[in-house]
């Protein structure tokens, strides 16, 4: 499960906790809201936003009868846009905004004792048909029914929760970065399960002695952007920036062949916990297609630790069974025999390749744009990827193979290492290595270009760079930063 950074003193610690019933929780976080304590993580992809739970052991610390403290929220970027899970005036408030309230439920009864652990469930699934089905709140193993205002969401509709924004536990945070109403107390046991409307009986039984509600260990699985943290032992973190890019996709073999699409792209911020060891996986870029009926292979995923960046699609070839760019990363442009949508892109790792015309394949897509429409004659640039400055030098990655030509202009490969697409006596041009660049199409031909490999980089804090690697990566320095560059697979120990 992925770590979250903590903001805010040396105020958070973890105590043991024990329940009035007994059972020991094992420790809890204690966040004070006086030094503005709190969690918070970016995912780097978005997972399920119609579907999900939040589960808490929580403790008060400061009550109010008018006060505001926030257990879990994510940014919603644009002004006052934002999702929440609050105690307010020592009810309990669960609230989205997108412009005005698109989720509001406000509990009639109170929750000020702060001498009590709740149990705090909050289960979303905007799919269900009757609307009072889509928002479910339970406080300790009972469901809560009575509400002094009630605004469902519609059907179907997106939450903040698991999308790219930045997630919080113990404040609230709303436009781009503002945080305020810092929960005061402790919780514990505090899971968020992507993809699946649970019920308190997934963390929580009766104690058959006392008939009490206490913890249990959750037995399922997570989902894209799920975690748990059990609040039992003081992790130390650091951060580090992360390019993964994967292998792009090999350009399509024989006559008027797409492009390959690049490989994804994915770019951000983590943490490393120290003493964790951190696998790295590179990509090898897609091969060329070498017949007519061979569209080019895909290239290989890239990992680092739990971020995927998927290999990018091969190009179409001449072939009516394989005229379609593949989906990829970014996708593989179609052959000048297929005027349909190209390959499709990964969502927050890259576009689509760009559609064919008569003898003029589509160029593949990019991490920056999607691949051109090859036209008559005349082949499709491959789309642009993306500059990136984290080895302190501003480098394309992630570019588009070219589309090929018949008797006309061949399609050029997009920056960020994408391969040149072919035309009449003028071969293809493989993808750059360890840029993800798309191959470029063959026309006449064999094979096509293949995708370059892909490449992972990471850049930590020199003070805290511990030198514990495999896979022999090129370790540079760049101010206060050290640079590390796997090309191939590898490893990185914080």
């Amino acid at each position: 499960m992925p770590l979250l950074s903590s903001v805010g003193g040396g105020s958070a610690k973890g105590f043991g906790a024990t329940l009035p019933t007994g059972y020991f929780l094992g420790q809890s976080l204690r966040f004070r809201e006086s030094a503005s304590a709190y969690l918070n993580r970016t995912p780097a992809t978005a997972g399920n936003r119609t579907t999900w739970t939040w589960s808490a052991w929580v403790k008060r610390g400061n009550v109010g009868d008018s006060s505001y403290y926030c257990l879990f929220g994510v940014d919603g970027v644009t002004p006052n846009n934002r999702t929440e899970i609050t105690f307010s005036a020592n009810a309990i408030y669960i609230y989205e905004e997108v412009s005005s309230a698109t989720i509001a439920l406000t509990t009639t009864g109170l929750f000020r004792d702060p001498s009590a652990w709740y149990h705090i469930v909050v289960a979303i699934d905007t799919t269900q048909a009757t609307s009072t089905n889509r928002v479910k709140l339970y406080v300790n193993g009972e469901q809560i029914t009575s509400f002094s205002s009630a605004t469902y969401p519609s059907l179907n509709y997106n939450t903040f929760v698991n999308s790219t924004n930045t997630h919080v536990i113990g404040a609230r945070r709303y436009a781009g970065g503002t945080v305020n109403k810092y929960f005061d107390g402790y919780m514990g046991d505090v899971y968020l399960i992507d993809g699946q409307q649970l019920t308190p009986s997934n963390f929580g039984k009766t104690n058959p002695l006392t008939g009490s509600w206490i913890p249990k260990k959750y037995a399922g699985t997570y989902g894209t952007n799920g975690f748990y943290l059990s609040m039992n032992q003081t992790v130390e973190a650091y951060g580090a920036d992360y390019l993964v890019v994967a292998g792009g996709g090999g350009g399509g073999g024989r006559y008027y062949s797409g492009g390959g699409g690049a490989g994804g792209y994915l770019t951000g911020t983590t943490n490393l916990a120290i003493g964790s060891t951190y696998t790295v996986t590179v990509g090898a870029g897609g091969s060329g297609g070498a017949g007519d009926s061979v569209a080019g292979s895909n290239g290989q995923n890239s990992v680092f630790s739990n971020l995927t960046a998927i290999g990018g699609g091969g190009g179409g070839s001449y072939n009516s069974a394989a005229r379609t760019g593949l989906v990829g990363g970014s996708g593989g442009g179609n052959s000048g025999y297929d005027t349909g949508a190209g390959g499709a892109g990964t969502s927050g790792q890259g576009n689509a390749g760009g559609s064919g015309a008569t003898y003029g394949a589509g160029g593949g897509g990019g991490a920056g744009a999607i691949g051109s429409n090859g036209t008559t004659l005349h082949g499709g640039n491959g789309g642009v990827g993306l500059s990136n400055s984290i080895t302190g030098t501003a480098i394309f990655y992630a570019g588009g193979g070219g589309g090929s030509a018949h008797d006309g202009t061949l399609g050029s490969g997009g920056n960020g290492g994408g391969g040149n697409g072919a035309q009449s006596g003028v071969a293809p041009t493989a993808g750059t290595a360890n840029t993800g660049g798309g191959g470029g199409g063959s026309h006449n031909v064999n094979p096509a270009g293949n995708g370059g490999s892909g490449i992972v980089i990471l850049r930590v804090p020199t003070a805290k760079y511990t030198g514990t690697v495999t896979g022999s990566p090129t370790v540079t320095t760049d101010g206060s930063d050290t640079v590390i560059k796997f090309t191939a697979n590898g490893s990185y120990t914080a």
